[in-house]
């Protein structure tokens, strides 16, 4: 019976290690994270995979000191069905410290947008494009009357920019319709040609 047993034993090892090595080498993973001092310390986490059906992927995640210290986020994909997609987003400070984000995806059309907001002040930022063609950025008021600098624009009654709105997709038109509800709600928060841009979308 103990011999069975060892060799049962040595069969269940022998293919565990056969079915290791029989896996795909393009699906390899990778996971590394690390704890310091509990909730209000430091932890860190990492974690990528390549192969599969979204090729190249990879996170990380970082966080210093709590609710109120520094909080790091990243993530990027690289293949897959929308070609090259990247998100950041970046704490100092808590609710009232430094604020920032940035997406960027590059594949069937080209979409990059940003926003940032430090201390008090509520700043926002809207960018619209479709392809290639160029967008638009108005920054928005802040609670201590302090104006965010606009992103240089042309005319929105401008052919380009009449243009840019004809050819958006109805899904994309869709999403714009929802980001300029805001600003056509609050007229004296936001610049003259943003809601002029805004109309032009909402009477699509």
């Amino acid at each position: 019976m103990p011999s069975i047993i060892r060799e049962l034993h040595k069969a269940l090892s022998c293919g565990a290690i056969i079915a290791i090595l029989a896996m795909p080498a393009n699906a390899a993973s990778l996971g590394v994270g690390a704890s310091v001092g509990g909730s209000g310390g430091v932890n860190a986490g990492a974690g990528a995979s390549v192969g599969g059906g979204s090729g190249v992927n990879a996170g990380l995640g970082a966080s210093v000191g709590g609710s109120n210290g520094v909080n790091a986020d990243a993530a990027a994909s690289i293949g897959g069905s929308n070609g090259a997609d990247a998100n950041a987003t970046a704490s100092i400070g808590g609710s009232t410290g430094i604020n920032a984000g940035l997406d960027a995806n590059v594949g069937d059309d080209i979409n990059a947008s940003a926003g940032a907001n430090v201390g008090n002040g509520a700043n926002a930022s809207l960018s619209l494009g479709t392809g290639d063609d160029a967008g638009l950025g108005v920054g928005r008021f802040s609670t201590l009357s302090t104006l965010s600098t606009p992103s240089t624009v042309g005319a929105p009654e401008a052919p380009a920019m009449k243009n840019a709105v004809a050819q958006m997709s109805g899904t994309k038109l869709m999403r714009m319709k929802k980001r300029c509800a805001d600003v056509l709600s609050s007229e004296e928060t936001y610049d003259k040609d943003l809601r002029a841009l805004c109309l032009m979308i909402s009477r699509r």
